[in-house]
Protein backbone atom coordinates (compact mmCIF):
# COMPACT_ATOMS: atom_id res chain seq x y z
CA UNK A 1 0.00 0.00 0.00
CA UNK A 2 1.35 3.54 -1.34
CA UNK A 3 1.46 6.31 1.44
CA UNK A 4 3.91 9.10 2.25
CA UNK A 5 5.80 11.63 4.40
CA UNK A 6 6.56 15.15 3.71
CA UNK A 7 8.76 17.56 3.49
CA UNK A 8 8.73 21.75 2.72
CA UNK A 9 10.02 22.69 -0.05
CA UNK A 10 10.36 26.07 -2.15
CA UNK A 11 7.86 25.92 -5.32
CA UNK A 12 10.53 27.31 -7.94
CA UNK A 13 12.91 24.52 -6.80
CA UNK A 14 11.01 21.67 -5.36
CA UNK A 15 13.62 19.60 -4.61
CA UNK A 16 16.28 19.74 -6.98
CA UNK A 17 13.00 20.62 -10.15
CA UNK A 18 14.11 23.72 -11.58
CA UNK A 19 10.99 26.16 -11.76
CA UNK A 20 10.25 25.36 -15.16
CA UNK A 21 9.68 21.25 -14.55
CA UNK A 22 7.52 21.52 -11.34
CA UNK A 23 5.90 18.28 -11.90
CA UNK A 24 3.61 15.79 -10.45
CA UNK A 25 5.22 12.56 -9.78
CA UNK A 26 9.07 13.72 -9.30
CA UNK A 27 11.71 11.50 -8.83
CA UNK A 28 11.48 11.05 -5.49
CA UNK A 29 14.74 11.66 -3.35
CA UNK A 30 13.84 10.61 0.17
CA UNK A 31 14.76 6.66 1.13
CA UNK A 32 11.96 3.97 0.28
CA UNK A 33 10.10 6.67 -1.61
CA UNK A 34 8.49 5.26 -4.99
CA UNK A 35 6.67 8.65 -6.08
CA UNK A 36 6.64 12.25 -4.69
CA UNK A 37 3.30 14.82 -5.17
CA UNK A 38 2.92 18.40 -3.80
CA UNK A 39 0.60 20.50 -1.67
CA UNK A 40 0.65 24.36 -0.80
CA UNK A 41 -0.60 24.93 2.58
CA UNK A 42 -3.96 27.64 2.79
CA UNK A 43 -2.08 30.86 2.70
CA UNK A 44 1.18 29.75 1.60
CA UNK A 45 3.83 30.11 -1.06
CA UNK A 46 5.99 26.91 -0.03
CA UNK A 47 4.69 23.59 -1.58
CA UNK A 48 5.22 20.93 0.71
CA UNK A 49 7.05 17.46 -0.75
CA UNK A 50 4.65 14.01 0.37
CA UNK A 51 6.43 11.47 -1.14
CA UNK A 52 4.76 7.77 -1.43
CA UNK A 53 6.17 4.82 0.08
CA UNK A 54 5.42 1.31 -0.78
CA UNK A 55 6.74 -0.09 2.61
CA UNK A 56 4.76 2.35 4.77
CA UNK A 57 1.41 1.00 6.50
CA UNK A 58 -1.78 2.35 5.51
CA UNK A 59 -3.23 4.20 8.13
CA UNK A 60 -6.72 3.70 7.42
CA UNK A 61 -6.05 -0.39 7.64
CA UNK A 62 -8.87 -2.00 9.81
CA UNK A 63 -6.12 -2.77 12.26
CA UNK A 64 -5.41 0.85 13.18
CA UNK A 65 -8.08 1.91 15.76
CA UNK A 66 -7.68 4.90 17.38
CA UNK A 67 -6.86 5.25 20.88
CA UNK A 68 -8.83 7.38 23.85
CA UNK A 69 -5.35 9.83 23.32
CA UNK A 70 -5.95 10.04 19.66
CA UNK A 71 -9.60 10.80 19.95
CA UNK A 72 -9.16 13.30 22.77
CA UNK A 73 -6.66 14.87 20.11
CA UNK A 74 -9.50 14.82 17.61
CA UNK A 75 -12.06 16.40 19.42
CA UNK A 76 -9.61 18.96 20.70
CA UNK A 77 -8.70 20.22 17.37
CA UNK A 78 -12.29 19.90 15.91
CA UNK A 79 -13.40 22.01 18.70
CA UNK A 80 -10.24 24.28 18.26
CA UNK A 81 -10.61 25.02 14.75
CA UNK A 82 -14.70 25.35 14.97
CA UNK A 83 -13.77 28.62 15.54
CA UNK A 84 -10.45 29.53 14.65
CA UNK A 85 -12.04 28.40 10.87
CA UNK A 86 -14.94 30.29 11.09
CA UNK A 87 -17.26 26.97 10.51
CA UNK A 88 -20.33 29.45 11.57
CA UNK A 89 -19.62 31.37 8.93
CA UNK A 90 -18.36 29.16 6.25
CA UNK A 91 -21.96 27.21 6.57
CA UNK A 92 -23.55 30.52 5.87
CA UNK A 93 -21.48 30.51 3.13
CA UNK A 94 -22.52 27.28 1.86
CA UNK A 95 -26.25 27.94 2.88
CA UNK A 96 -25.87 30.78 0.13
CA UNK A 97 -24.76 28.71 -3.09
CA UNK A 98 -27.40 26.21 -1.95
CA UNK A 99 -29.97 28.63 -2.02
CA UNK A 100 -28.28 30.21 -5.23
CA UNK A 101 -28.40 26.33 -6.89
CA UNK A 102 -32.16 25.80 -5.71
CA UNK A 103 -33.62 26.98 -8.80
CA UNK A 104 -31.39 24.76 -11.33
CA UNK A 105 -31.27 21.76 -9.35
CA UNK A 106 -35.17 22.22 -8.96
CA UNK A 107 -35.16 22.05 -13.01
CA UNK A 108 -32.67 19.63 -13.36
CA UNK A 109 -34.41 17.43 -10.68
CA UNK A 110 -37.71 17.85 -12.88
CA UNK A 111 -35.82 17.59 -16.00
CA UNK A 112 -34.38 14.40 -15.22
CA UNK A 113 -37.41 12.51 -13.77
CA UNK A 114 -39.69 13.25 -17.01
CA UNK A 115 -37.29 11.68 -19.00
CA UNK A 116 -37.23 8.35 -16.54
CA UNK A 117 -40.89 8.66 -16.75
CA UNK A 118 -40.88 8.85 -20.59
CA UNK A 119 -41.90 12.30 -20.65
CA UNK A 120 -45.00 12.11 -18.79
CA UNK A 121 -45.10 15.06 -17.57
CA UNK A 122 -48.59 15.31 -15.76
CA UNK A 123 -47.80 12.27 -13.57
CA UNK A 124 -44.23 14.28 -12.58
CA UNK A 125 -46.22 17.27 -11.73
CA UNK A 126 -48.82 15.24 -9.72
CA UNK A 127 -45.91 14.05 -7.33
CA UNK A 128 -44.34 17.72 -7.28
CA UNK A 129 -48.17 18.90 -6.14
CA UNK A 130 -47.95 15.67 -3.21
CA UNK A 131 -44.70 16.26 -2.06
CA UNK A 132 -45.85 20.17 -1.40
CA UNK A 133 -48.89 19.26 -0.18
CA UNK A 134 -47.61 16.96 2.58
CA UNK A 135 -44.70 18.68 3.23
CA UNK A 136 -44.92 22.36 2.75
CA UNK A 137 -46.58 24.51 5.72
CA UNK A 138 -49.85 25.78 4.15
CA UNK A 139 -48.62 28.91 4.94
CA UNK A 140 -46.57 28.81 2.38
CA UNK A 141 -47.76 26.22 -0.10
CA UNK A 142 -48.76 28.41 -2.93
CA UNK A 143 -45.94 30.86 -3.17
CA UNK A 144 -43.37 27.54 -2.84
CA UNK A 145 -46.10 26.24 -5.99
CA UNK A 146 -46.03 29.07 -7.99
CA UNK A 147 -41.86 29.41 -7.68
CA UNK A 148 -41.84 25.32 -8.59
CA UNK A 149 -44.14 26.61 -11.31
CA UNK A 150 -41.84 29.05 -12.42
CA UNK A 151 -38.80 27.25 -12.63
CA UNK A 152 -40.33 24.24 -14.46
CA UNK A 153 -41.78 26.72 -17.08
CA UNK A 154 -38.38 26.94 -18.29
CA UNK A 155 -38.25 23.27 -19.33
CA UNK A 156 -37.23 22.12 -22.91
CA UNK A 157 -40.23 20.33 -24.62
CA UNK A 158 -37.48 18.79 -27.13
CA UNK A 159 -35.77 15.23 -25.84
CA UNK A 160 -32.54 16.43 -26.90
CA UNK A 161 -33.00 20.32 -25.83
CA UNK A 162 -34.57 18.75 -22.65
CA UNK A 163 -31.09 16.99 -22.42
CA UNK A 164 -29.09 20.07 -22.87
CA UNK A 165 -31.22 22.17 -20.95
CA UNK A 166 -30.36 19.14 -17.93
CA UNK A 167 -27.02 19.85 -18.75
CA UNK A 168 -26.74 23.39 -18.53
CA UNK A 169 -29.14 23.19 -15.12
CA UNK A 170 -26.40 20.66 -13.15
CA UNK A 171 -23.86 22.90 -14.55
CA UNK A 172 -25.37 26.13 -12.77
CA UNK A 173 -26.02 24.18 -10.10
CA UNK A 174 -23.01 22.95 -9.47
CA UNK A 175 -21.84 26.20 -7.62
CA UNK A 176 -22.76 24.77 -3.96
CA UNK A 177 -20.62 21.21 -5.05
CA UNK A 178 -17.74 24.21 -6.19
CA UNK A 179 -18.18 25.84 -2.78
CA UNK A 180 -18.13 22.69 -1.08
CA UNK A 181 -14.73 21.71 -2.10
CA UNK A 182 -13.37 24.98 -1.35
CA UNK A 183 -14.29 24.59 2.71
CA UNK A 184 -13.29 21.20 2.46
CA UNK A 185 -9.53 22.06 0.81
CA UNK A 186 -9.73 24.92 3.70
CA UNK A 187 -10.40 22.20 6.58
CA UNK A 188 -7.50 19.53 5.22
CA UNK A 189 -5.02 22.53 5.25
CA UNK A 190 -4.28 22.68 1.56
CA UNK A 191 -5.29 24.79 -1.44
CA UNK A 192 -7.41 23.45 -4.66
CA UNK A 193 -4.48 21.14 -6.87
CA UNK A 194 -6.52 19.90 -9.82
CA UNK A 195 -6.45 22.52 -13.06
CA UNK A 196 -9.40 24.44 -13.68
CA UNK A 197 -11.30 21.97 -16.33
CA UNK A 198 -10.60 18.96 -14.41
CA UNK A 199 -12.34 20.33 -11.18
CA UNK A 200 -14.97 21.89 -12.96
CA UNK A 201 -16.17 18.43 -14.99
CA UNK A 202 -15.18 16.78 -11.63
CA UNK A 203 -17.80 18.91 -9.45
CA UNK A 204 -20.22 18.63 -12.51
CA UNK A 205 -19.87 15.07 -12.49
CA UNK A 206 -20.24 15.05 -8.38
CA UNK A 207 -23.40 17.11 -8.91
CA UNK A 208 -25.15 14.97 -11.60
CA UNK A 209 -24.54 12.06 -8.91
CA UNK A 210 -26.35 13.78 -6.06
CA UNK A 211 -28.84 15.39 -8.58
CA UNK A 212 -29.64 11.82 -9.59
CA UNK A 213 -29.48 10.21 -5.50
CA UNK A 214 -31.92 13.22 -5.13
CA UNK A 215 -34.46 11.86 -7.58
CA UNK A 216 -34.31 8.54 -6.16
CA UNK A 217 -34.62 9.53 -3.16
CA UNK A 218 -38.10 11.47 -3.80
CA UNK A 219 -38.72 8.44 -6.22
CA UNK A 220 -38.74 5.93 -3.31
CA UNK A 221 -40.43 8.52 -1.21
CA UNK A 222 -43.17 9.23 -3.43
CA UNK A 223 -43.57 5.69 -5.03
CA UNK A 224 -47.16 4.43 -5.23
CA UNK A 225 -49.72 2.94 -7.50
CA UNK A 226 -49.67 4.66 -10.88
CA UNK A 227 -45.80 4.66 -10.97
CA UNK A 228 -45.70 1.15 -10.34
CA UNK A 229 -48.70 0.50 -13.28
CA UNK A 230 -46.94 3.46 -14.93
CA UNK A 231 -43.67 1.03 -15.77
CA UNK A 232 -45.11 -2.32 -15.01
CA UNK A 233 -48.33 -2.53 -17.00
CA UNK A 234 -46.71 -2.35 -20.95
CA UNK A 235 -44.59 -5.61 -19.87
CA UNK A 236 -46.67 -7.58 -17.39
CA UNK A 237 -49.39 -8.44 -19.92
CA UNK A 238 -47.20 -9.33 -23.11
CA UNK A 239 -44.54 -11.26 -20.52
CA UNK A 240 -47.23 -12.87 -18.52
CA UNK A 241 -46.61 -10.93 -15.31
CA UNK A 242 -49.80 -9.74 -14.54
CA UNK A 243 -50.05 -11.82 -11.04
CA UNK A 244 -46.74 -10.23 -10.14
CA UNK A 245 -47.88 -6.94 -11.04
CA UNK A 246 -51.16 -7.05 -8.66
CA UNK A 247 -48.77 -8.53 -5.70
CA UNK A 248 -46.73 -5.08 -6.31
CA UNK A 249 -49.68 -2.76 -5.67
CA UNK A 250 -51.72 -4.95 -3.40
CA UNK A 251 -48.90 -6.19 -0.77
CA UNK A 252 -45.65 -4.47 -1.59
CA UNK A 253 -46.30 -1.04 -1.59
CA UNK A 254 -48.03 -1.40 1.92
CA UNK A 255 -44.92 -2.57 2.95
CA UNK A 256 -42.84 -0.09 1.26
CA UNK A 257 -44.36 2.62 3.12
CA UNK A 258 -41.85 0.99 5.99
CA UNK A 259 -39.31 -0.01 3.86
CA UNK A 260 -38.83 3.28 2.25
CA UNK A 261 -36.54 4.51 4.88
CA UNK A 262 -33.96 2.12 5.15
CA UNK A 263 -33.96 2.77 1.47
CA UNK A 264 -33.74 6.48 1.80
CA UNK A 265 -30.96 6.28 4.45
CA UNK A 266 -28.81 4.10 2.52
CA UNK A 267 -28.97 6.66 -0.39
CA UNK A 268 -28.63 9.38 1.92
CA UNK A 269 -25.06 7.87 2.90
CA UNK A 270 -24.09 7.23 -0.45
CA UNK A 271 -24.50 10.42 -1.85
CA UNK A 272 -22.62 12.00 1.40
CA UNK A 273 -20.19 9.40 0.89
CA UNK A 274 -19.27 10.49 -2.38
CA UNK A 275 -19.42 14.57 -1.42
CA UNK A 276 -16.87 13.39 1.01
CA UNK A 277 -14.52 11.79 -1.08
CA UNK A 278 -14.28 13.59 -4.42
CA UNK A 279 -15.09 17.30 -3.26
CA UNK A 280 -11.35 17.59 -1.63
CA UNK A 281 -7.72 17.80 -2.71
CA UNK A 282 -7.51 14.74 -1.40
CA UNK A 283 -6.76 11.17 -2.30
CA UNK A 284 -7.61 8.80 0.68
CA UNK A 285 -6.31 5.06 -0.15
CA UNK A 286 -10.13 3.95 -0.04
CA UNK A 287 -13.25 4.71 -0.62
CA UNK A 288 -15.56 4.65 2.52
CA UNK A 289 -18.77 4.62 2.62
CA UNK A 290 -19.62 5.41 6.06
CA UNK A 291 -17.33 7.70 8.10
CA UNK A 292 -17.14 8.83 11.66
CA UNK A 293 -17.83 12.48 10.20
CA UNK A 294 -20.38 11.54 7.80
CA UNK A 295 -22.48 9.58 10.42
CA UNK A 296 -22.44 12.38 12.71
CA UNK A 297 -23.62 14.79 9.96
CA UNK A 298 -26.19 12.47 8.76
CA UNK A 299 -27.46 12.04 12.28
CA UNK A 300 -27.35 16.17 13.08
CA UNK A 301 -28.85 16.97 9.95
CA UNK A 302 -31.90 14.53 10.68
CA UNK A 303 -32.14 15.71 14.31
CA UNK A 304 -32.39 19.20 12.36
CA UNK A 305 -35.22 18.00 10.18
CA UNK A 306 -37.14 16.82 13.18
CA UNK A 307 -37.06 19.67 14.81
CA UNK A 308 -38.23 21.92 12.14
CA UNK A 309 -40.84 19.65 11.74
CA UNK A 310 -41.56 19.51 15.11
CA UNK A 311 -41.44 24.10 14.88
CA UNK A 312 -44.58 23.97 11.94
CA UNK A 313 -46.42 21.75 13.80
CA UNK A 314 -46.74 23.71 16.89
CA UNK A 315 -44.80 27.27 16.58
CA UNK A 316 -45.52 27.97 13.29
CA UNK A 317 -48.83 29.02 13.27
CA UNK A 318 -48.15 31.03 16.66
CA UNK A 319 -45.38 32.75 15.37
CA UNK A 320 -46.77 36.85 14.76
CA UNK A 321 -44.43 36.19 11.46
CA UNK A 322 -46.58 33.97 9.98
CA UNK A 323 -44.86 32.79 6.70
CA UNK A 324 -41.84 34.98 7.04
CA UNK A 325 -41.39 32.93 10.72
CA UNK A 326 -41.31 30.06 8.52
CA UNK A 327 -38.99 31.17 5.94
CA UNK A 328 -36.42 32.34 8.69
CA UNK A 329 -36.64 29.09 10.45
CA UNK A 330 -35.92 27.32 7.18
CA UNK A 331 -33.04 29.25 6.18
CA UNK A 332 -31.89 28.74 9.94
CA UNK A 333 -32.28 24.83 9.40
CA UNK A 334 -30.52 25.36 5.73
CA UNK A 335 -27.43 26.78 7.41
CA UNK A 336 -27.36 24.48 10.45
CA UNK A 337 -27.25 21.59 8.01
CA UNK A 338 -24.14 22.89 6.61
CA UNK A 339 -22.29 23.32 9.46
CA UNK A 340 -22.29 19.62 10.28
CA UNK A 341 -21.56 19.06 6.96
CA UNK A 342 -18.52 20.62 7.25
CA UNK A 343 -18.04 19.66 10.62
CA UNK A 344 -18.46 16.26 9.63
CA UNK A 345 -15.44 16.88 7.28
CA UNK A 346 -13.31 18.07 9.82
CA UNK A 347 -14.12 15.17 11.82
CA UNK A 348 -13.19 13.29 9.19
CA UNK A 349 -9.62 15.21 8.35
CA UNK A 350 -8.73 14.80 12.49
CA UNK A 351 -9.35 11.13 12.18
CA UNK A 352 -6.93 10.57 9.51
CA UNK A 353 -4.36 12.85 10.51
CA UNK A 354 -4.79 10.70 14.58
CA UNK A 355 -4.35 7.66 12.47
CA UNK A 356 -1.43 8.60 10.16
CA UNK A 357 0.22 9.81 13.36
CA UNK A 358 0.06 6.41 15.20
CA UNK A 359 1.34 4.49 12.43
CA UNK A 360 4.13 7.15 12.52
CA UNK A 361 3.65 9.99 9.70
CA UNK A 362 4.67 13.48 10.11
CA UNK A 363 1.22 14.46 10.18
CA UNK A 364 1.58 17.14 13.46
CA UNK A 365 0.99 20.03 11.12
CA UNK A 366 -0.03 19.25 7.53
CA UNK A 367 -2.26 15.91 6.86
CA UNK A 368 -0.38 13.16 4.76
CA UNK A 369 -2.82 11.76 2.49
CA UNK A 370 -1.68 12.70 -1.20
CA UNK A 371 -3.66 15.01 -3.54
CA UNK A 372 -5.86 14.38 -6.21
CA UNK A 373 -3.49 16.41 -8.24
CA UNK A 374 -1.03 19.30 -7.56
CA UNK A 375 -0.87 21.07 -11.17
CA UNK A 376 -2.97 24.13 -9.47
CA UNK A 377 -1.54 24.37 -6.34
CA UNK A 378 2.54 24.27 -7.37
CA UNK A 379 1.07 27.28 -9.53
CA UNK A 380 -0.83 28.82 -6.97
CA UNK A 381 2.57 28.74 -5.18
CA UNK A 382 4.77 30.58 -7.43
CA UNK A 383 2.44 32.94 -7.79
CA UNK A 384 2.45 33.43 -4.31
CA UNK A 385 6.37 34.19 -4.36
CA UNK A 386 5.82 36.81 -7.12
CA UNK A 387 3.76 38.50 -5.12
CA UNK A 388 6.07 38.11 -2.12
CA UNK A 389 9.16 39.00 -4.26
CA UNK A 390 7.44 42.20 -5.65
CA UNK A 391 6.38 43.09 -2.18
CA UNK A 392 10.03 42.85 -1.25
CA UNK A 393 11.23 44.87 -4.22
CA UNK A 394 9.07 47.53 -3.41
CA UNK A 395 10.26 47.14 0.59
CA UNK A 396 14.07 47.25 -0.39
CA UNK A 397 13.84 50.34 -2.67
CA UNK A 398 11.87 52.23 0.02
CA UNK A 399 14.56 51.42 2.47
CA UNK A 400 17.45 52.16 0.08
CA UNK A 401 15.96 55.79 -0.53
CA UNK A 402 15.59 56.51 3.09
CA UNK A 403 18.84 55.43 3.58
CA UNK A 404 19.80 57.58 0.62
CA UNK A 405 17.61 60.86 2.52
CA UNK A 406 19.10 59.93 5.71
CA UNK A 407 22.50 60.48 4.34
CA UNK A 408 22.42 63.52 2.26
CA UNK A 409 20.65 64.63 5.73
CA UNK A 410 23.53 63.69 7.45
CA UNK A 411 25.67 65.67 4.76
CA UNK A 412 23.67 68.85 4.99
CA UNK A 413 24.35 69.01 8.80
CA UNK A 414 27.91 68.00 8.55
CA UNK A 415 27.88 71.37 5.72
CA UNK A 416 26.33 73.88 8.28
CA UNK A 417 28.70 72.74 11.09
Amino acid sequence: MKFNSAKSAHPGTLNGMSEKDPQEGASPTAPGATSADFIVPVGGSRAHVIYQHDDKADPLAPGNRLTWQSWWLVIRRTWNDFFLNKFLDRGAVLAFFMLLSFAPTVLSAYSIAILVLARNEDTVNSLADQLINDYVPNEIAEPVRRAFESIIGSASQGTVALIIGVAFALFSSSAYVRAFARSSNSVYGRVEGRASIRQWLTMWGLTFGLVIGAVLMLGAFLLREDIVKFFLEPIAEPLGLTGTLEFLVGIFLPVWQWLRYPVIAIIAVLLVAMLYYFAPNVRPSRFRWLTFGSVIALVCIALVRWLFDLYLSYFAGASAYGAIGTLVAALIAVWVMNIVLIVGVKIDAEVLRAKELQVGYDSEKTIQSPPRSSTASVQYAKTQQKLESAAKTIKEKHANKRSEEERVGKEQVEEGK
